[in-house]
Order: C-alpha cells, then structure tokens, then sequence
C-alpha cells in the first residue's frame, strides 16, 4: 500500500488508497475493517467503514485503487480523532510458477491504522509538538501528556541519552501515558534533554528536543 495509515476527513465523501504488486505472479486480496480487535477477519471485522471493492485479484506488476467510504454518520465524537484499522490479506496462487513439489503457501495479513479526523478540530496537527508536556521525569520512566485532539504515534522517547524499555506507545488524544526507560542503558552520552520521535501524517517520523524542566 502507498503510505503507512489513512486519514479521513469527516468532509470528504472517500479517500482512495493505492496498492501495487510488486512480485511476477498475481493474489487475491480481501479486504476489511475493525475497531480494535487485531484477530478480526472479513466475517468478524466491525467499523463504520466499508471498502470497494472488497475482494479482487491483482495482476503481477499491477495495481488496484480501493475506495473507502464512511459509514457513520455523526456517531463519532467531534472534539477528537477516532481510530479503526485497515486490514487487507494477500493470498498467493498454489502453483507459483507451477511448482509440483513441496511448497508452503504464506498468507500475508496486513494491517494499518484509519485516523477519522472531524473537520472542526481546532488544534493545528502542523504544531503538535506543542501539545506535548512531561512531568515524573527520572532516570527510569517519564510521563507524557498529549493535550491535543489528535492521537501520536511515538517512535522515539528518550531522557538525556537513555531510551525507552520496548516500543514508544500511541498516545490517545487528551490522555496522558508513563513511559518506562531502560535505565542505566545511555545511548546518546552527550544527549541532554527529552527526545521525542513521532510518525505524521505521511508515515514519516519526525523529531523534537526539549529542555528538562528544573
């Protein structure tokens, strides 16, 4: 898929994502919705979403654009973003290039995030760093709060040169979350200050510094 997530405006009518084939045989693709459960499947997923088409065949070195629609009308609230996942599972032909023999087919499962994004939101997601504020900063965890309506998805956290224990966490809107940091484990020694990684909108991750409160 072109890209990393989808955003939807609550103004748009769809938005279309792209996938391309890159290999030299074709799957079939299945695709679907869901609001938070990673085991869904086409039967079980449930969002206010749904896509076109919904299952296709996608030639070798060929591409498909898929439209997706909202489904749910002003159910959502408007003060916030809301987040589904995007789910589209790639199923390879039995007989790749007409191997007879032992094979073992993979099933690949694909899943993304889907940021509804109200059009009233008041907050400019181009200055999100300044929603950001920290507090129970030691050598061993630190607390973020985001302040904004929209969720951050963190890449990188880390207190003058010692990172965080595990993967940085998404940050719901208006929530606050403790980071635990590998302490005693110094990366960066000359690193001063917090460190903050996080994907935007295009899936690029980008990068603040700010000073330690004393």
């Amino acid at each position: 898929m072109t890209g990393s997530r989808v955003i939807y405006s609550s103004d748009a009518k769809s938005v279309d994502v792209q996938l391309r084939n890159n290999d030299e045989f074709p799957y079939v693709i299945q695709a679907w919705f869901d609001s938070g459960d990673e085991n869904s499947t086409p039967t079980t997923g449930k969002a206010p979403f749904i896509v076109t088409p919904p299952t296709f065949r996608i030639a070798a070195k060929d591409g498909q654009v898929l439209r997706i629609f909202f489904t749910g009308g002003k159910t959502l609230p408007q003060d916030r973003e809301s987040i589904f996942y995007f789910n589209f599972l790639q199923v390879p032909p039995a007989n790749i290039a007409g191997d007879k023999g032992n094979q073992m087919i993979i099933i690949m499962k694909n899943r993304l995030k889907v940021f509804y994004r109200p059009a009233g939101l008041a907050a400019n997601k181009k200055k999100i760093f300044d929603y950001l504020t920290f507090s129970n900063v030691t050598s061993n965890n630190i607390r973020i709060t985001n302040n904004s309506p929209f969720y951050i998805s963190l890449s990188t956290v880390a207190v003058n040169g010692v990172y965080a224990k595990g993967k940085a966490p998404m940050i719901a809107p208006f929530s606050l979350q403790d980071v635990t940091l590998n302490a005693g484990k110094v990366t960066g020694k000359k690193a001063q200050g917090i460190e903050i990684g996080l994907v935007n909108d295009f899936g690029a991750v980008v990068t603040h510094e700010y000073p330690i409160q004393k």
